[in-house]
């Protein structure tokens, strides 16, 4: 096997395993990017149980106009 061969094969393994190393450890970004989806889940959640309460609070209103009209 010639030197370039084997100076090609150790490169590609030294890549390969710097690859599967780095994909386990996250960064500060990955790190910060999952803080940022779980505040973006949590509001809209919030919103959401938000949303739902007007929801809730409209139909009583109409069903007291609906009372008063009666």
């Amino acid at each position: 096997m010639s030197i370039l061969k084997k100076i090609l094969i150790a490169v590609l393994f030294g890549w390969l395993t710097l690859t599967v190393v780095s994909c386990d450890r996250q960064g500060p970004a990955e790190k910060v990017g999952e803080k940022i989806d779980k505040g973006v889940e949590k509001t809209g959640e919030a919103i959401e149980e938000a949303g739902e309460a007007v929801e809730e609070e409209a139909e009583e209103v109409n069903e007291k106009i609906k009372d008063t009209k009666q």
